[in-house]
Parts: C-alpha cells; structure tokens; sequence
C-alpha cells in the first residue's frame, strides 16, 4: 500500500526544485490576486488535485463553478509518480491545492515549498477530519524506509474515498472550502455539491443491492496492494490477502507461500490485479493456485471510460469483484 514515493523522486527532481524556489517565488509574487482576496473573477479561481480521483471529486463538489486541474493524469499511480519542476510553476498559480494527506501523496510537499504556497492554500482531504466522521478511518501499517514499504501512513489507511460514504465527506470538504473563498458563489456550488452527494448516495446504494445479492460466505478477495480495506468494510467483503503491500515492494517466498495457502484455505477462485500494476506476482500465484488474474480494478488512478470518472470507476470496481464471486 506505501510505496516511498520520496525515494522515488530521485536527486535529479530535488535538484531542480532547489532551482525552482527561485523561479516560482517570483511567479507567485507576479500572480493576480485570487478571487478570495482581491475581488476577482471567481472564474479565475483555480483548484488543482494530486490525482485524477480527487480532481473528479471537486468536480462533484463545485460543479462548472472554478477551474479544476489535477497533477497526475488519469491512469499513473500516485505511488510512482515523479513530480516534475513544471508541476511547481503550475501550483503556484492555484488558489487552491487538494490532495489526501495520510502519507499517499507526500510528494506534494515539496511542490508545494517549492511553489511558495502556505498551509492555508492547501486542503489535505484526509487529514482533521472531524470526530463526527472519525469512525470512517481504517487503522493501517505504517512502515518505515527501511521496512522498504514506502509511505509513511501513520497507522492510517489513505484510501478514505473508496468507500463512497468517505468520498462524500471529501465532496462536503471541499465545497465548504471553496464556498468560503468564494462567498459569491456559494449558492452555486451548495447546489453542485448536493448534486454530487445525491449521486453518490445512488452509487452506495447500487453497489450494496449488488453485493447483498452474494452470499456473505461467497464475499473474498485477494488484490494486488492493501488499498481496498473501506470498500471492503463497506459492502462486508473478505481481502484474505494481498500480492504486495507496496506497488514497487516485491513480497518474499515465505509471504508468497502463505498468501497461496490462504488462497486455497479460503477457496478464492480469482485475484485482482490494478490496471496500472501488471504483475508477475499474481501471475505465479495464480499458477500455483489455479486461480484467475483480473486486471479491472482501480484505486488510487482513475482510466480510461467508463472508469474516468470517480462514480464510473467504482462501478467497475464492483462489477468486477461482483462476477468474480459467481
């Protein structure tokens, strides 16, 4: 689940964004004012996502009301994403930046320093969330560099959105935020957010008549990284295991043994890859275990349609896992 996206920047992109301190400092003093601050056009106002989920996400939450942008294009990993110095020079224009928090994408980080943006401009979607939400956070593993899992979660699954219950308290976030920047608008984008919420509602509600018809003893799964724990809870499915714990993160023999005997304990006739993490890992398991490798399900990324959009790429998810149970 934590791939050490740090390590993976590497000290080519560092390097460079010592250099772009100077150069986005002065990009930042020259911008315009944001709508916020100096009475400008709200429609200049720009919100920019680490990922292609959480973009969609504040399309949910604010309708045509902004611009929306996102860092990492549909389709690659926030795990392995190398951040470049254009990615800071486009943040230090944004008026505001989203990302989860959690330790999925601390990468951002450091665009961000080198964009010369404070804490106030950023929403950290994961992070505070409020106690009358607490009970939606997963306790995960968090490891160290050495341990060579990657992110540092502390103890926090990220993966929040996968339940649509959390996604919609990341829709509730970022109208609030948006709408108080933009007092103009709010009318507007309380309307695009209860929008957003009413079709997430709908997804929930979709996917527990689907899972509801499967017998509960029929519910188990095995996946590729441990990303799948709130969809899991969710709709009351079984991960007997996972192949990796980090895209990147190779398991050894003795994890590899014990993933197949749980297979084979629990009668799992299928084992899910992510589009963008081909594996050789479940290949072999596979092999071994006379299951099937399905390559459908998506996570931290979104693809190509139907799964372009958050809603779409959930309703694959499910249809996927759903036929896999019969």
């Amino acid at each position: 689940m934590k791939q050490n996206a740090e390590q993976a920047l590497g000290t080519s992109v560092s390097a460079a964004l010592v250099s772009l301190l100077l150069v986005a400092g002065c990009n930042a003093g020259a911008a315009s004012p944001s709508p916020s601050e100096g009475g400008g056009d709200p429609a200049a106002y720009t919100v920019i996502a680490t990922t292609s989920v959480f973009a969609d996400l504040a399309q949910l939450a604010l309708g045509d009301s902004v611009t929306i942008e996102t860092i990492i294009p549909a389709g690659v990993d926030v795990h392995t994403f190398e951040p470049s110095p254009a990615d800071a020079q486009r943040l230090a224009g944004a008026d505001l930046i989203i990302m989860n928090g959690l330790g999925l994408d601390e990468w951002a980080l450091s665009l961000l320093e080198a964009a010369g943006k404070s804490e106030d401009e950023v929403l950290e979607l994961g992070e505070g969330i409020d106690e009358s939400h607490a009970w939606i956070y997963l306790e995960g593993e968090a490891h160290d560099e050495d341990g060579g899992a990657g992110h540092e979660h502390g103890g926090t699954d990220p993966h929040i959105w996968l339940d649509p219950q959390g996604a919609a308290i990341y829709v509730e976030r970022i109208a609030a935020r948006v709408a108080a920047d933009l007092p103009g608008l709010a009318m507007q984008i309380e309307g695009a957010r209860d929008a957003g919420l009413a079709e997430i509602a709908a997804l929930d509600e979709e996917l527990r008549v689907g899972f509801s018809a499967v017998d509960s003893t029929k519910r188990k799964i095995v996946t590729f990284h441990d990303a799948f724990g709130y969809f899991a809870r969710a709709y009351e499915v079984e991960i007997v295991g996972v192949a990796v714990e980090a895209p990147g993160q190779e398991p050894s023999a003795k994890e590899i043994a014990a993933l197949i005997d749980a297979i084979d304990g629990a009668g799992v006739t299928s084992v899910f890859s992510e589009v963008q993490f081909p594996s050789k890992v479940l290949d072999q398991i596979a092999a071994e275990t006379g299951a099937t490798v399905l390559e459908d399900l998506f996570s931290d990324a979104l693809g190509d349609a139907p799964a372009d959009s958050y809603l779409g790429a959930m309703r694959s998810n499910a249809s996927a896992i759903v036929a896999s149970f019969r």
